[in-house]
């Protein structure tokens, strides 16, 4: 008989299991969309920012849910309503329902996001906890890389949707598999009641808004968010469409067994540096973590640049995989600074706070950089894409001429937020 697990490894199954079947899905995904559904670059960018929408909508209050009700449901109903995306996403491939199946699969994302990582701080302790978010990433990752060879298979033989409703399948049943082995022992909800419940979650969001407002700091990580995500949309939905539209592949195999050995390459590289990250950079001080991402992002402006204007194939796949790997690397580095002194009262809230702010960049720069890449090309969108990161650079520098106030400013403002 399966019994719960320790919060840990239960973490981590998570995170392998559910990248397994996403990067299942986003190998295809892409392809599918091009080939299948043939969406244009404004369509596959309009695409993405329905996706971002609902994740606005929804995000703060599925944040404050976990906070106030349940981390555990919260992720278990995400992980379920992601599964009916996926498998609507597959089903039917016209521009249309397409986005109905964005919509369906980020309001289920919402439920997890911040969830997730509440839910393992809260169960594990705060010791420790920016390496078990960055080992978390690496098997992630691991799993993503044996979930893109199982796109490659199954799309290639099946067809393009099947990936895509392997996927969503195989998130109904995580989710169900949670429900048996998941436990949630270091939580108390509050009170049942629909008026508790309602100040409740009031209460709640307030808590995150005061702990925003109060913390430069946590103003200055949201607004690089924000910036991060202005700068990632065109890039995620195009870059595909941009290697299809200017150059050519050799036809010893299939497209989608190019695409899905780009992508486990991607993924391997971003495991190493993630580790060479975790052995040997310090990044559980705010100055610690702007240091980092300084370098990081400094780094992605140039190989966007290179990316978009690449005369070789060769060069370009080079300059996808480096601004590919270095995005990845950064995620979890910025999830730990983000974490430094929250609370366990608002620490979900503040997270999907964050994520909203992910997804008003995308929103803001999404559609404009689709318009970009409609009327002067995906290499003009590419160098764009790399200047919006231009803020995010005096972000980090201001943090560090600010290194004085650290952890101790944060730790104090999220005392008196409530």
């Amino acid at each position: 008989m399966i019994r719960p697990l320790p919060p840990i490894p239960v973490y981590y199954l998570i995170e392998g299991i559910s990248a397994f079947f996403w990067f299942m899905l986003s190998t295809a995904g892409a392809l599918y969309g091009i080939q299948v559904a043939h969406l244009s670059p404004v369509e596959l960018v309009l695409v993405g920012t329905a996706l971002e929408v609902s994740a606005l909508v929804f995000e703060v209050p599925t944040g404050v849910l976990a906070d106030a009700v349940s981390r555990r449901l919260s992720v278990i109903v995400g992980m379920l309503i992601m599964g009916i995306g996926f498998m609507l996403w597959g089903a039917i491939p016209s521009f249309g329902w397409i986005i109905a199946a964005q919509v369906v699969w980020a309001i289920g994302f919402t439920f997890t996001s911040g969830a997730t990582e509440a839910w393992v701080a809260d169960e594990s302790g705060q010791n420790e906890i920016g390496r078990t978010y960055l080992r978390g990433s690496q098997i992630g990752y691991g799993a993503g890389a044996v979930g893109i060879g199982a796109a490659v298979l199954i799309g290639g033989t099946f067809g393009l949707q099947w990936p895509l409703l392997v996927a969503g399948a195989g998130h109904l049943a995580l989710a169900a598999f949670l429900v048996i082995v998941m436990s949630e022992r270091h939580f108390t909800p509050e009170p049942r009641g629909e008026r508790t419940r309602r100040q409740a979650y009031g209460a709640t969001f307030s808590a995150g808004l005061r702990l925003l407002r109060g913390s430069p700091v946590l103003l200055t990580i949201v607004s690089i968010t924000a910036i991060a995500g202005a700068a990632s949309e065109a890039f995620d939905r195009l870059w595909e469409f941009h290697l299809l539209d200017h150059f050519s592949f050799p036809p010893a195999l299939p497209l989608i067994a190019w695409f899905g050995i780009i992508n486990v390459t991607a993924l391997l590289l971003g495991v190493a540096a993630i580790e060479v990250t975790r052995r040997t950079v310090r990044t559980d001080t705010h100055v610690g973590a702007a240091r980092s991402l300084l370098g990081i992002d400094a780094t992605l402006m140039v190989a966007l640049v290179v990316f978009g204007l690449a005369g070789n194939i060769g060069l370009a796949v080079t300059a996808y995989l480096t601004a590919r790997m270095l995005r990845r690397l950064a995620s979890p580095i910025r999830l730990t600074w983000i974490n430094q002194g929250l609370t366990a009262n608002v620490r979900a809230t503040v997270i999907s706070m964050d994520s909203q702010a992910d997804a008003l960049g995308q929103i803001a720069g999404g559609p404009l950089l689709g318009w970009v890449a409609g009327g002067f090309g995906t290499r003009v969108a590419m160098v764009v894409v790399s200047l919006l990161l231009t803020p995010a650079l005096y972000l980090y520098a201001r943090t560090l001429r600010a290194h004085g106030r650290d952890l101790a400013e944060v730790a104090e403002v999220s005392e008196t937020a409530l």
